[in-house]
């Protein structure tokens, strides 16, 4: 990435020039050691069954692609410029354990991956990241022998934290909705969905119209140290809002704090991203069974239902669901929680994915996998 490219990424940020030259000085002398270290991987050789990725091309998924199925196969890479996107994305650990250079590979009983572009090669298994499109046109996809790997959490959390992330079956009753998430004007307003624009406000309008609403119900959260006032307990919406763009690893809850609080919630507010309506807390908070207040049920597969979510389908709706959610009755509570827990398991999580990925490659047809690359899936639908 050169300068000008490197400016370009940052635009959201708003940094004086002088910071932009010291990240852009930075960043090129982290690429020069992971050159190095990418490098140093070459030597290394397999011991599992090998999926060829042939040139990487930074997908998003490949964090939940490489956690699902890192315990049965190690995964190649072609040892190019690319290899170094690969690194940053999986981290130190995940790289050195579970990745090896194709250069290296002296057998030929390997599972080709095209992540570039849906082929009909037999001997290849295609990565098609035209995701919205399946769930609004199927037809296209009938014919052809898909699975559909589940949208993700913020792929980071895969690297280490996944299996710190704790699960509990009862809630706190007091806590009844939660949200955590960026809300930066320039970015998150932005959001225009033309298949259904009602059906998807953008994320300003939503948090604008809970605070105005809510108001005496909010507690909104300002740093980790607020976790520990009597106000908070007292709040029955809990907002973490975030009105400049930062690093993941930088926001006023960390990865535990968050995730505690989601599982503590009894409904988690999904909103759309800065240029989809998916967006990862929702998965996230599936995963801890907070019922999901979301627009996005027929986003997923199988697509959500009244059983295990709250659903809106436009921005007066969202009031009437949040006052749904706070007088909803305890026992009902639970008994959605333990069907959005059960959700996860067997369609959204790591190990329903290898069981279907593992059903393909087994029955060696021209399969294609349907997945979500964020930003990389949404050309044509907006």
């Amino acid at each position: 990435m050169n300068f000008k490219e490197f400016k370009e990424s940052l635009k959201f940020r708003k940094y004086k020039n002088w910071k932009i030259i010291i990240r852009f000085i930075e960043y090129k002398l982290k690429n020069f050691f992971i050159d190095i270290l990418v490098n140093l991987n070459r030597f290394k050789f397999n011991s599992k069954e090998i999926i060829d990725l042939g040139t990487f091309k930074d997908n998003s998924y490949i964090n939940f692609f490489l956690y699902s199925l890192k315990n049965e196969y190690d995964f190649a890479y072609k040892n190019d410029e690319n290899a170094k996107k690969l690194f940053r994305r999986i981290g130190f650990f995940n790289f050195f354990k579970h990745t090896i250079s194709n250069s290296n590979l002296n057998i030929n009983s390997k599972i080709k991956i095209n992540m570039s572009t849906p082929s009909e090669n037999d001997s290849e298994l295609s990565i098609d990241t035209n995701y919205f499109e399946y769930f609004y046109n199927k037809k296209k996809f009938l014919h052809k022998n898909n699975i559909v790997m589940p949208y993700f959490m913020y792929p980071r959390i895969y690297n280490s934290f996944y299996k710190k992330i704790n699960i509990i079956k009862k809630p706190n009753f007091k806590l009844r909705v939660f949200f955590s998430g960026s809300v930066v004007e320039d970015g998150y307003s932005n959001f225009y969905w033309k298949q259904e624009p009602e059906k998807f406000p953008n994320r300003i309008k939503i948090i604008n119209s809970i605070l105005k609403e809510f108001k005496k119900e909010i507690y909104l959260i300002n740093s980790s140290k607020d976790l520990k006032t009597s106000n908070f307990s007292n709040k029955k919406i809990i907002l973490c809002l975030h009105d400049k763009i930062m690093k993941k690893t930088s926001y006023k809850l960390n990865f535990k704090n968050n995730f505690n609080l989601l599982s503590q919630s009894c409904f988690n507010l999904t909103c759309p991203g800065v240029v989809m309506p998916l967006c990862h807390h929702l998965i996230e908070g599936i995963k801890v069974g907070s019922i999901p207040i979301t627009n996005c049920e027929n986003l997923l597969l199988p697509n959500l239902n009244s059983e295990n979510s709250i659903q809106y389908s436009n921005l007066n709706e969202i009031i009437q669901k949040i006052y749904e959610a706070l007088d909803m009755h305890n026992d009902k509570i639970l008994e959605m929680r333990s069907k959005v827990q059960e959700y996860y398991k067997i369609n959204l999580s790591p190990e329903s994915f290898k069981q279907n990925f593992k059903k393909t490659i087994s029955e060696k047809r021209n399969n294609k996998i349907i997945c979500c690359d964020d930003h990389g899936s949404i050309n044509g639908m907006v």
